[in-house]
């Protein structure tokens, strides 16, 4: 009988030395699953307060983002930039720097996605408003929750995780509520499968054009 537990546990061994390890994109996109599935109250607010214990999460895109880099990835959250009299990456940074990367020929904290498809959960999309269009918010940023979907030849949809104003597409936000939430959202590729415009939520609706770019946290 000793023999066999001895064996046994000899087996499991190797199973878990041989087990793929969870990647960090995927840590990331469950820690925000676990977030918008726990929490008791959330609003979208540029001044962060939150508090675990109670459940309560008041901040925006980029502050839900850089909270779960800061439990998940400190490394690839502590290389992003940050603009002067503030304390956390905000959208344009996150785009600034997922853009930079195209340029790079390697990179520990950050890899660059350069394809819709190759998007998996837990990556990050970042894009940039022009100044022109004096919007409060400098941009947005979200955690992608399920692989895209291609539903047309240059069309993807795809769920995310956000901190957000606006309701996507079968989004699990009350409509008197926001703050932390996830819905459906469209992308509408170029012939290389590079974002180039996207719709918040309805691809019937008019397609905003901002520049985009995509990001997987490594450290």
């Amino acid at each position: 009988m000793k023999r066999i537990i001895v064996f046994y546990l000899f087996c499991l061994s190797v199973v878990h030395c041989f087990a793929s390890p969870v990647s960090l994109s995927q840590e990331i996109y469950e820690e925000a699953t676990r977030i918008s599935e726990t929490m008791r109250e959330t609003h979208y607010d540029h001044h962060i307060i939150i508090d675990e214990k109670q459940g309560y999460y008041s901040l925006d895109c980029s502050g839900f983002v850089c909270h779960i880099l800061q439990k998940k990835a400190p490394m690839s959250l502590r290389v992003l930039p940050v603009d002067k009299h503030h304390t956390h990456a905000r959208a344009q940074n996150f785009y600034d720097y997922f853009k930079s990367l195209q340029n790079v020929s390697s990179q520990k904290e950050w890899m660059p996605i350069l394809r819709v498809k190759d998007l998996e959960e837990g990556d990050i999309i970042a894009w940039k408003y022009d100044p022109s269009l004096q919007k409060k918010d400098t941009g947005h940023v979200v955690i992608v929750q399920q692989k895209p979907l291609l539903e047309e030849g240059n069309l993807y949809r795809i769920r995310v995780i956000d901190s957000s104003k606006g309701k996507h597409a079968n989004d699990t936000r009350a409509k008197e509520n926001d703050g932390i939430g996830s819905g459906d959202m469209w992308f509408r590729v170029d012939e290389s499968d590079y974002p180039i415009g996207l719709y918040w939520s309805s691809k019937e609706k008019k397609e905003s054009q901002h520049p985009i770019a995509m990001g997987r946290a490594l450290k």
